[in-house]
């Protein structure tokens, strides 16, 4: 699935984990399990939501050619999948098959334009993205607003949107493609098989969606 208007995640935090550009970031722990959401959400609901998803790519899901990067400040950081590297373009962060200088991941400076070692993917405040929790929208929402999915919409596979409705989803990331109020981005984590975007069925776009903000 294509979606070349891929909104840009993270990009407030991304300077302040480039390696040699102050301290970094506590290492990188399990992913946190998603709270459950309230019964009764407090906001009133409202149809009509776009939802999508992003994600972190896996390099060991991707293969050669490969092509050699340097960091923001120009040291080499060896060769890595050309395909990996174009999705970690997209997506804002990527794990590494072996750590490099302690980081298991990359992440791309979509400001500065340039590559960056980092211990853990995150959001807005360098708050750690967490895996079917996190959600990002436009900046016009605060941080921290909670989220309910009610209905998901159509093209969604019924266990994952059982999952998604049943998920306590928090605004904790900011995207620069979400022009539209009614636009939010899920994190479901990293990727977990080859040709992730075309075969897991977490990965969807969707209209039509019902949602409920819980401030």
């Amino acid at each position: 699935m294509s979606r070349p208007d891929r909104w840009i995640c993270a990009a407030l935090s991304l300077c302040a984990l480039c390696v040699g550009c102050g301290a970094q970031t506590p290492s990188h722990g399990a992913p946190a399990s998603a709270p459950r959401a309230s019964a009764t959400p407090s906001g009133g609901a409202s149809s009509g939501w776009h939802l999508t998803v992003y994600y972190t790519p896996v390099e060991s899901y991707h293969g050669p050619p490969l092509r050699p990067i340097a960091d923001c400040s120009g040291l080499a950081i060896g060769k890595h999948s050309l395909d990996f590297l174009d999705r970690v373009q997209v997506e804002g962060f990527g794990r590494f098959v072996t750590s490099i200088d302690g980081s298991r991941y990359l992440g791309w400076d979509f400001d500065h334009r340039c590559w960056f070692l980092a211990r853990r993917p995150v959001g807005v405040g360098d708050r750690p993205l967490r895996e079917w929790v996190s959600a990002a929208a436009a900046s016009s929402f605060a941080t921290g607003t909670g989220v309910r999915v009610m209905s998901c919409g159509s093209n969604v596979n019924e266990i994952v949107c059982a999952r998604v409705r049943g998920a306590a989803w928090v605004i904790e990331d900011h995207c620069g493609g979400c022009s539209d109020p009614k636009h939010l981005d899920l994190y479901v984590g990293e990727e977990d098989r080859p040709d992730f975007e075309e075969l897991s069925p977490s990965y969807f776009d969707t209209h039509g969606a019902v949602v409920a903000l819980l401030g």
